[in-house]
């Protein structure tokens, strides 16, 4: 996916290097937020660390291993979303987002969520989607759960969040029949 509208406001565009600004910003300004469920938050602490990070999402999506997307609201950068990695040998996709506490409660990450989820069964021909969300992030557990997602498992110490383990739970989606 490299662009997708969503509505005259919203849409998901491939991260690109002149986004690395925007990108950074946008992590610097809500750090101590995204910190709280994002272990990445603290090894961005320059523009070059975003600019890499572009860098590395753009060779993934070149060789068909995953794909990152900004998430444009009213043409302001706010989120992330993508597949962190796509499981071409069992058809699963793998999709993570985030987005700035400001944008938060106004339906944007569904809309998004469902909009990647749509291109992974459509275009992409997986066969299911799977979402790993922190057990006590009750905010992220409620996306999934809205978008028919099932509560398959309980993946304990799934992540190291800078000083301690969290767990996961581990949610399914399979590709509607057709």
């Amino acid at each position: 996916m490299q662009r997708h509208l969503i509505n005259p406001g919203l849409e998901l565009r491939q991260l690109q290097l002149t986004d690395a600004a925007a990108l950074f910003a946008l992590v610097n300004t809500n750090r101590s937020a995204l910190r709280e469920w994002l272990p990445w938050v603290d090894a961005t602490n320059r523009l070059e660390d975003s600019q890499k990070y572009i860098k590395d999402t753009l060779r993934d999506f070149k060789e068909s291993r995953a794909f990152t997307c900004g998430i444009w609201s009213m043409g302001t950068l706010v989120g992330v979303i993508g597949h962190n990695r796509i499981d071409w040998a069992n058809r699963i996709g793998f999709p993570a987002y985030w987005i700035a506490p400001g944008s938060q409660g106004q339906g944007i990450m569904t809309a998004c969520c469902r909009a990647v989820i749509d291109h992974a069964f459509r275009e992409l021909k997986v066969s299911r989607v799977i979402v790993a969300v922190a057990t006590s992030n009750l905010r992220a557990q409620k996306i999934p759960e809205r978008l028919g997602f099932t509560k398959i498992s309980t993946l304990k110490q799934a992540e190291w969040l800078y000083d301690h383990h969290v767990d996961h739970y581990i949610y399914s989606l399979a590709a509607p029949t057709r």
